[in-house]
Parts: C-alpha cells; sequence; structure tokens
C-alpha cells in the first residue's frame, strides 16, 4: 500500500487507541507495554489523560517492527502512515487569526 498524503494519515490518537486495542489481544506484547512504560491495568486510565500518553505509545509502536507491522494491518494503513503521525504531533500548530490551527510547515 502505497504511502498516504499527510492529510490523509489517520490522527494518531485513533492509531495510537487501535495500536492498544491490539495490545489487548496479544498478551506478550501487552506485558512488554507495562513494562516499558511501568503502567498496570490500574493506571493505565489515568496515563491516557496525559499529551505525552500518545506519543508514547506510537513510540512503543515504533519500535518494534513486529508490532509495527501488525498495528498497520489491523488499520489497514502502512507503517509510513504510522511514522507520519508520529512526527505530527511533534510538529508546531500556528493559526492565521487564531482559527483554524495548522501545522507551522504547511505554506498552502
Amino acid at each position: 500500500m502505497p504511502s498516504r498524503d499527510p492529510d490523509e494519515v489517520p490522527q494518531a490518537e485513533t492509531i495510537a487507541i487501535a495500536a492498544l486495542s491490539h495490545f489487548a489481544t496479544t498478551p506478550k506484547v501487552l506485558n512488554q507495554f507495562f513494562a516499558l512504560t511501568g503502567l498496570d491495568p490500574t493506571s493505565l486510565r489515568d496515563a491516557a489523560a496525559s499529551p505525552s500518553f500518545v506519543a508514547g505509545v506510537l513510540d512503543f509502536v515504533l519500535q518494534d517492527e513486529e508490532v509495527l507491522l501488525a498495528v498497520a494491518a489491523a488499520q489497514e494503513i502502512t507503517p509510513d502512515d504510522i511514522v507520519a503521525a508520529r512526527k505530527r504531533l511533534d510538529r508546531p500548530m500556528v493559526a492565521d487569526d487564531d482559527w483554524p490551527p495548522r501545522i507551522a510547515d504547511d505554506w498552502a
């Protein structure tokens, strides 16, 4: 599947939620996620409220090719789409007349 236009890449939050669903069906991956993040099932909900949570989930997905490929396949997107969604989290947002916000290097 070819890479999509950046504006067509699913939102990072959508990908992260789907990734968490994948983790839940794969105990080995879920245990790795908990071990690396220090989270557990009871602290997961509170952690999800953190602004950095989505980035952390995507970072976890991107560190393991098997997980990356599984998450991408489950969502019918490419691994490059996940990389693009993660990169978009790091891009500063600017606004013309304060609305709508747009990515700082979006010159369109």
